[in-house]
């Protein structure tokens, strides 16, 4: 099995239970989905051993936080995360006397949380604390009143943990923000995405494909469009392709014109912006604090939605000539293939 690292960056908070766990979740969404009939998506495995010494190459794939289906205001998609933030990018805003005081973003998937809440509540907590140092969070809080963790499978507390993302309230935004939880947001869809967008098509553009693959890509979103054509134009040029490791979704930095008192500054520079922008968790997790005299594009701080329309995320691909690749993770030989051995 490829060991799969933290997303976070944090090393599983040296856990060797959790990152077993993790790692064997992101082993099952490689090979089902790699698996998929003549699709150009495979194992991470087979980008590790390609012919003829050559190595695969890095590539981007990036789009705007914004919602572009919430067909809402601003301060709504504030308010009702898990309806319209669903641009594999969900944050939380804090006030301060009914000013906008900071917007915390977050693109980690549950999954990472899920492993610490198969191995326990006190693994569970600590991996909350990390996230939130002030967090002090019960089992309750956690799993759902009355749920004893201690008393149930791994599997079991997993699931009730997954189940109660929406009430948890160091997630649902009472106390805290912890990873994805609105319903287009997940692993699945995303490595599904992949998967369907990679199947070659001779009719139309690579742009075309999001809207002929049905429910697989949301074609009035931002990210599913240009991941879906970066993957039909890889499997078009006979490349195959994977999610590279640490699989998610990466914050890459905020665009647009940023000013402290008039001043311009590089918003994305921490030389500069004064403690105002900070990306932490490997990428993961990103906060604004907005610092007094801050604007943006002339305009003062409002809602969390003004910035996620500047905030710009990635996904990273691993790309090779499919020729290269070992014949049991070539396009079309799916259906009888061994995987990785």
């Amino acid at each position: 099995m490829f060991r799969y690292t933290d997303p976070s960056g944090r090393s599983f908070l040296s856990n060797n239970d959790v990152a077993e766990q993790y790692q064997r979740v992101l082993q099952g969404f490689y090979d089902r989905f790699a698996r998929r009939i003549n699709s150009a998506f495979t194992w991470i495995e087979a980008l590790q051993v390609l012919a003829g010494g050559q190595s695969a190459q890095s590539t981007s794939v990036s789009w705007r936080a914004f919602p572009l289906t919430a067909g809402t205001t601003d301060k709504k998609i504030d308010d009702d995360r898990f309806s319209f933030q669903d641009e594999y990018v969900e944050w939380r805003t804090e006030h301060d006397s009914a000013q906008l005081a900071s917007v915390t973003f977050t693109t980690e998937f549950p999954e990472y949380f899920e492993a610490f809440a198969a191995v326990g509540f006190e693994s569970l907590k600590t991996a909350v604390q990390d996230v939130i140092p002030e967090a002090d969070p019960t089992a309750d809080e956690l799993f759902g009143p009355g749920v004893n963790p201690g008393a149930i499978s791994p599997l079991a507390r997993l699931r009730q943990f997954h189940r109660n993302l929406g009430k948890n309230p160091w997630n649902n935004g009472s106390k805290g923000i912890l990873c994805l939880t609105q319903q287009f947001n997940t692993v699945n869809a995303l490595f599904n995405l992949l998967t369907e967008c990679g199947v070659p098509r001779d009719a139309g553009d690579p742009e075309d494909t999001c809207a002929a693959v049905g429910g697989a890509c949301g074609p009035g979103r931002s990210s599913d469009p240009a991941v879906c054509a970066e993957s039909q134009r890889a499997a078009r040029g006979q490349l195959g392709y994977t999610l590279r490791d640490p699989a998610g979704i990466r914050i890459v930095k905020l665009e647009g014109s940023w000013k402290i008192n008039d001043g311009v500054i590089d918003v994305n520079d921490s030389a500069q912006n004064g403690g105002a922008w900070v990306i932490s968790r490997n990428g993961r997790r990103a906060t604004l604090t907005v610092v007094p005299g801050l604007t943006l594009d002339g305009k003062r701080l409002t809602t969390g939605a003004q910035v996620s329309r500047k905030l710009q995320v990635a996904a990273e691909l691993l790309v090779a000539p499919n020729a290269s690749l070992p014949e049991w993770a070539r396009i079309g030989a799916e259906s009888d293939s061994r995987g990785p051995a």
